[in-house]
């Protein structure tokens, strides 16, 4: 009986370490994830925000002077402008997590949600409702500013002409995005940032398992949705539905792909923000992964994958739209859509099980 008990009082310390609320227990151990999350907030995350909030307000202010000025020169600036806030959007969709979770849905299905619905639009245009109390999110934010502006780019002055509603609820959108946008800056530059950091755990809920989910989440949004739907590759399609590419009303539906594929790259690697990189390491998922056992295997084969990805993308024209690539049937993209499904392997189901962070949201990627 004396040796039991004594059997038992060894193993207790060994059973309360393995009972850690930490799901990866001695994995990353010798891992410093609080340094790399206080780099990706203050190198990253909030310098793309600030990004994001300066090109929200700098189309904002355009589509006010376009309404006071309403001749071409001013469209075709709110269109370019269009196109800068687009691609902001596209380094910041991943960090839609904390402060961009909000009463009403997130900022990603509130701004980002494509493709927009016309008919929707329309529907709101004709009843002056600029209220936003529902869940068509097809019929605002990016894209919907996006169906509106670029559409009837021809004749864009004309159809305010024909229907004075519409740049009212342009305006109402576009501030509709502004305040979205600051609230989640201001609280990223305040509480949550700080909480952001020192919330080092791996577990459900810790600020790691927050941005690994995030991460894999819109990486599988821009496989299955930039490229898979359109292309005609989710289940239950019969053929490909080349309208549903982002950004298909402005024709930037692949300058938009580029720089979705660079700003999730860059977030496996801690690279930060673009005009910090050349001043600042890296301190990221890779490095995280190298610290692991068997990690420096699986960061050499996710390192290559992300490059074989990469090439096929350099090789399609940022000027010639997705859709119009997809009603071709470029080889291109097959390629490239494969690529990414291999690479499903590594970021998903290898780099959770290394790093013992559980997947936490409802997967319908399949593979």
């Amino acid at each position: 009986m004396k040796q039991i008990i004594l059997i038992l009082i060894t193993l207790i310390p060994l059973f309360s370490f393995l009972s850690c609320d930490d799901p990866a227990g001695p994995v990353g151990q010798g891992y410093d994830r609080k340094a790399m999350l206080e780099f990706t907030a203050k190198n990253t995350i909030i310098p793309l925000y600030g990004d994001m909030y300066q090109a929200v307000k700098s189309h904002d202010s355009t589509l006010q002077l376009f309404a006071e000025n309403q001749n071409e020169q001013y469209a075709q600036e709110l269109r370019n402008r269009w196109r800068m806030m687009a691609e902001a959007w596209q380094y910041v969709v991943m960090f839609d997590f904390g402060p961009a979770q909000m009463s009403d849905g997130s900022l990603f299905q509130n701004i980002g949600t494509f493709p927009a619905s016309g008919l929707k639009i329309e529907s709101f245009i004709n009843a002056k409702d600029t209220s936003f109390r529902n869940f068509d999110r097809d019929s605002r934010g990016l894209y919907a500013l996006e169906y509106m502006i670029f559409k009837d780019s021809a004749s864009f002055i004309q159809s305010i002409n024909n229907q004075p509603f519409k740049l009212a609820y342009a305006k109402a959108v576009s501030r509709n995005i502004v305040t979205r946008v600051e609230t989640v800056l201001n609280q990223w530059q305040g509480a949550y940032g700080t909480a952001f950091i020192n919330n080092d755990g791996a577990q459900a809920g810790s600020s790691i398992s927050d941005l690994y989910n995030s991460f894999v989440f819109h990486f599988e949004t821009m496989k299955n949705y930039n490229l898979g739907l359109p292309m005609g590759k989710r289940a239950g399609q019969v053929n490909s539905e080349p309208s549903k590419v982002e950004g298909y009303y402005s024709g930037y539906s692949t300058a938009l792909l580029k720089a979705k594929y660079t700003a999730l790259r860059h977030l496996w690697f801690g690279y930060a923000r673009l005009s910090l990189a050349t001043s600042l390491s890296a301190n990221g998922f890779k490095e995280y992964i190298l610290s692991v056992e068997n990690g420096p295997r699986l960061a050499q084969d996710t390192e290559l994958q992300w490059n074989v990805i990469g090439t096929g993308i350099s090789t399609i024209d940022a000027q010639v739209p997705l859709h119009t690539m997809i009603i071709g049937q470029s080889s291109q993209l097959e390629q490239i859509f494969l690529e990414m499904t291999k690479h499903t392997r590594f970021i998903k189901s290898e780099m959770s099980s290394l790093l013992g962070i559980s997947i936490t949201y409802a997967s319908g990627d399949g593979d």
